[in-house]
């Protein structure tokens, strides 16, 4: 389980790992931000989940541009407060094949993305991200 943030703590962490990146240290942080739109439509809950330090193997997941391998979906268990991120296959997976998904849209976007490596015929070039 990584750790669940609220959103000043989440701007702040934020704020340091791009203080890491930017002093020219190899650093990959593994913060998400996770939107839950509400059925009625009038609400969005926020998850913000920091898996840098602590995590399982979920934070070492890479980013894909086309969608990569894997679905995201918010999984819900009777009585739990909130729900769990989990990951499903989108097609078969072949033996070796590194196991990706999006990060998110890229529509939002910083003004200094982290460039992308995907490598995919449809790669954006940078990073999904936004200014948390």
């Amino acid at each position: 389980m990584s750790e669940l943030l609220t959103t000043e703590q989440a701007r702040r962490r934020q704020r340091i790992y791009d203080d890491e990146l930017s002093s020219g240290n190899r650093f990959a942080s593994a913060l998400l931000v996770v939107r839950e739109h509400l059925p009625s439509g009038k609400a969005c809950l926020r998850m913000n989940i920091d898996g840098t330090r602590i995590g399982n193997v979920a934070r070492f997941i890479n980013h894909s541009c086309d969608g990569g391998n894997l679905l995201t979906v918010l999984v819900r268990s009777s009585g739990a407060l909130l729900p769990r991120l989990c990951f499903f296959a989108s097609r078969n997976i072949k033996e070796d094949e590194e196991l990706t998904f999006s990060y998110g849209d890229i529509i939002r976007i910083r003004e200094e993305g982290l460039p992308c490596f995907c490598d995919c015929s449809s790669c954006f070039g940078v990073l999904p991200s936004e200014n948390t």
